[in-house]
């Protein structure tokens, strides 16, 4: 006769279950596991075969058989007979210009007049110039001007000294007809 108390799960023996130092906490796992790596191989395989049968594309490998190209550009026969008119009104023949230098604009006359003190300090010529906005015709604002500069490298010179002090003038350039 056989006995099948020690069968039961009352009376079987508990297994030591190993402690949790020598366990993994975590699993590793690869990104991509290689079923998924080749499931995705197959389904752009399929894709290119079926865009192979139903667009009917054929793959083929495109090369310039030209060895030295020319590029040639041929204007159309009515432009080499036709002649190009150039009005010259409105056109300056010679500028008479003057450059200024806009270093900032103040709301207000004594901020202006601190500003003017330390475009002195760099060896500037400097002024204020009372304007009004143009947003706001009644309100009245001083800019602080430098200038005027006879030419472009005079101007550029003052503006470097400038930014260099952390401004950012403007250059405002005058011209007369002549």
């Amino acid at each position: 006769m056989k006995d099948f108390a020690k069968k039961h799960p009352v009376n079987s023996s508990k297994r030591k279950t190993p402690s949790a130092s020598l366990r993994a906490k975590r699993q590793l796992d690869q990104p991509i596991k290689l079923k998924h790596f080749f499931i995705i191989g197959g389904m752009a395989a399929l894709l290119l075969l079926a865009a192979n049968l139903i667009l009917k594309t054929d793959v083929k490998n495109l090369r310039g058989h030209v060895a030295n190209p020319t590029v040639e550009i041929s204007y159309p026969i009515d432009l080499e007979q036709d002649s190009i008119f150039i009005e010259l009104d409105g056109i300056v023949t010679a500028e008479n210009c003057e450059y200024r230098l806009q270093i900032e604009t103040y709301g207000k006359r004594i901020y202006a007049q601190e500003q003017l003190g330390a475009m002195l300090t760099f060896g500037l010529e400097a002024y204020v110039e009372k304007t009004f906005s143009s947003s706001m015709p009644d309100k009245t604002l001083f800019k602080v001007m430098s200038g005027p500069y006879k030419t472009k490298s005079e101007v550029n010179n003052a503006r470097e000294v400038l930014i260099k002090n952390n401004r950012q003038p403007l250059i405002i350039k005058t011209c007369i007809k002549t």
